[in-house]
């Protein structure tokens, strides 16, 4: 039987690791460590501090291959490879021998900190909260003062071992949760160890582009605080001054609680905004933009060879997919800006005559933030971005047939314009979605009602009504009455009947798991089941991989009012509604008197991290979130299926943004149009759902 070893830290530096993250704040010369505490198996815990030997546990576990532990293994591991390895002479174990506690807590939907998954799991170690707030004091060097200018550490003998016992609760509550947590599956480790061989790898920055973009974000508010100072007549000597703005809108006679910004987007919206007021609201708008802050976060987190590391999160939400950290790639503007304008950033960060020649400097530094990110010399970054996944995956399920043959004709390419463009068997999806929703023939279909079908087909293959519509066409700049929504919403349910279904049926089958626990329900033509075991409930897609849901239960629970479907009556033509467990004959006015009443109807009641507000609470599942979750589950698995071929085919993968796989291969390796037909090779549980991948080569990131 494979030994275990429990590891922790407790380090200090003046690097903060918040912002560094840990490669960048291990290879720092003031980073070093407190003590490591330890465990094999259940033996009592030991501990190491800088000057005594290598403990003798670590040495056999790194030459004998024992299991390594660790909640947030990626700090224990980075800090042994880039620190204690170095520095101190401790043998480097393989990847493959690292356990995380934090990984395999998300793959349940368990919180990812130490307290809280010890708290939710019930565990009797419980976080050393005292403790807690020590090690975040002895994390940073003490302030300098007159008489002890220079750096100095809380170095007492009574604080470090107070920290040392702080350090040896935290191994035994891991180690105790461990015990409680299902291991990964071996499929589902090998994208673990693969997530962290890609946070290893990270990018490389244009530095010089950075700080360029820097310099040039510095100008530009400058620039645009004096104009804003002027334009109030010395009121509001700054952007950031929101007190000041405020006054002055009040003695403008604009009355203004806020200038976040909500409220500045609203008064921007209305009419009668004076002009004077509307130029000083738009220099606000265009100061607070807030990704030119990432500039920043580059600057923290990139290592002394140029490449920015750990801007991944294994399992960063419930059903699998990563989240981004420090940088943030995910949320980068989509713009990216040509290499000729990248090049006169390079030249000249003078913002008058940037806003001259090119436009709104800070729009221009929001549109360099994708291509500071690079190859390395004598590599090509190689990417492909699935095309609107979750509605093929969305229908796939559902077993939607028109609309995968839909996806099906789009993606047949009969051949090619004169300039390159794709001539497709079938028509843009947007398109066909609204003419099928309409009755209308699709050549009917302008610009505008297309983006009106772009809208319908992103907020409502999850039961999203009115107000998830409303809130996806703010994103696209469509604006129609809360009565048009409803009307849109109707018509795209009557022309996706198995969808409709998909919710029922998911809805259903896990309220059948509920009520018998250990039975196996299968739905949607057994590619979905549920199964309550071990105090979850737990979802099986389509791959195999599970996803979790705590202590579930069945209660009458109040739901807001949803039309959740429409059945014509078979004798009078006439249409009914649920409403809870009533159907009811629909009229217009019986509809708005309800509308704002909760419904009291039985749900799947269970424990999970609220995605807004990051607490434990308790959740209420319903036909869209058990959709939801499985289609972007199932969307995740084909992904990470593809990053392990390209892996395969010599496509090294470096960072993936939502949908999107990015590759640093040599020069000359491959093409786009393999890696496009790599990244859509499907696994054999995929069969039957059309893919396809968009792709691009280059020497910066771009959309």
């Amino acid at each position: 039987m494979t030994r275990i070893l429990h590891l922790d830290f407790e380090t200090r530096s003046t690097v903060d690791l918040r912002k560094s993250g840990v490669y960048r704040y291990a290879e720092d010369a003031t980073t070093d460590v407190w003590c490591a505490c330890f465990a094999v198996d259940e033996e009592p815990v030991e501990v190491w501090t800088p000057g005594q030997a290598v403990p003798e546990a670590w040495v056999r576990a790194c030459a004998e291959g024992w299991e390594i532990h660790a909640h947030n293994a990626q700090f224990e591991r980075v800090v042994v490879t880039r620190l204690l390895a170095p520095r101190y002479g401790w043998p480097v174990p393989r990847l493959e021998q690292w356990h995380c506690t934090a990984a395999m807590a998300a793959a349940m939907a368990i919180p990812r900190s130490l307290e809280e998954a010890l708290r939710v799991m019930g565990v009797p170690v419980q976080k050393d909260m005292e403790g807690a707030r020590l090690m975040m004091q002895m994390a940073r060097p003490r302030k300098p003062t007159k008489d002890h200018p220079g750096l100095r550490w809380w170095d007492e003998p009574a604080k470090v071992e107070r920290l040392i016992a702080y350090c040896k609760v935290d191994v035994e509550g891991e180690r105790a949760l461990g015990l409680r947590l299902r291991r990964l599956s071996p499929e589902e480790r090998a994208v673990y160890l693969h997530d962290q061989l890609i946070n290893d790898r990270g990018i490389k920055l244009d530095l010089g582009l950075v700080h360029a973009a820097r310099e040039l974000t510095a100008n530009a508010q400058a620039m645009l605080n004096k104009e804003l100072e002027e334009a109030t007549s010395g009121w509001v000597a700054a952007a950031t001054k929101a007190k000041d703005l405020t006054a002055w809108l009040a003695a403008e006679g604009i009355e203004a609680d806020s200038v976040a910004k909500a409220a500045v987007r609203s008064m921007l919206a209305d009419p009668d905004t004076p002009d004077i007021v509307r130029r000083a609201l738009e220099i606000r708008q265009e100061a607070a933009k807030s990704s030119t802050a990432k500039l920043s976060a580059m600057l923290h987190a990139v290592c002394a060879d140029e490449r920015v590391r750990g801007l991944l999160l294994y399992h960063g939400a419930g059903t699998g997919r990563w989240s981004g950290k420090l940088v943030q790639p995910q949320n980068f503007p989509r713009a990216s800006a040509k290499e000729d304008v990248i090049q006169f950033i390079l030249q000249c960060a003078d913002a008058a005559l940037v806003s001259m020649m090119l436009g709104a400097p800070l729009a221009i530094v929001a549109s360099l933030l994708r291509p500071c990110l690079i190859a390395a010399e004598g590599h090509d970054l190689v990417a492909a971005d699935y095309s609107n996944i979750e509605g093929r995956v969305t229908a796939w399920l559902a077993g939607e047939t028109w609309k995968l043959q839909a996806f099906r004709d789009y993606d047949t390419i009969t051949g090619y314009t004169p300039d390159g463009k794709a001539e497709r068997k079938g028509l843009d999806l947007y398109v066909l979605a609204y003419a099928r929703s309409f009755s209308l023939d699709p050549a009917e279909v302008d610009d505008q009602k297309r983006q009106v079908g772009k809208v319908m087909e992103l907020s409502m293959g999850f039961q999203g009504g009115v107000g998830a519509f409303q809130n996806m066409a703010a994103n696209y700049g469509v604006k129609v009455p809360d009565e048009e929504a409803d009307r849109l919403k109707r018509a795209w349910r009557d022309a996706h009947p198995a969808v409709v279904q998909m919710w029922r049926d998911l809805e259903a089958a896990a309220l059948e798991a509920v009520r018998n626990p250990g039975a196996v329900v299968r739905c949607l033509r057994g590619r979905i089941a549920f199964r309550v075991k071990g105090g979850f409930l737990w979802m099986v897609l389509p791959s195999g991989r599970p996803l979790a849901y705590a202590s579930p239960k069945v209660e009458r629970a109040e739901m807001p009012w949803t039309e959740e479907a429409w059945v014509p009556c078979e004798t009078e033509g006439k249409a009914f509604f649920l409403y809870g467990d009533a159907m009811l004959e629909y009229d217009a006015e019986r509809r708005r008197a309800l509308v704002e009443q909760p419904a009291m109807k039985e749900a799947v009641t269970f424990w999970g991290q609220d995605s807004k507000t990051r607490k434990w609470s308790k959740q209420k599942g319903y036909g869209g979130l058990w959709t939801e979750n499985a289609v972007q589950a199932t969307a995740r698995d084909v992904m990470t299926n593809g990053m392990k071929q390209a892996e395969d085919a010599g496509y090294p993968v470096v960072l993936t943004v939502h949908d999107e796989v990015v590759t640093e291969p040599p020069d000359g390796h491959g093409s786009v149009q393999e890696f496009e037909a790599i990244m859509c090779n499907l696994p054999a549980w995929a069969a039957g759902l059309p893919v396809a991948a968009a792709g691009w080569r280059g020497k910066r990131y771009r959309k």
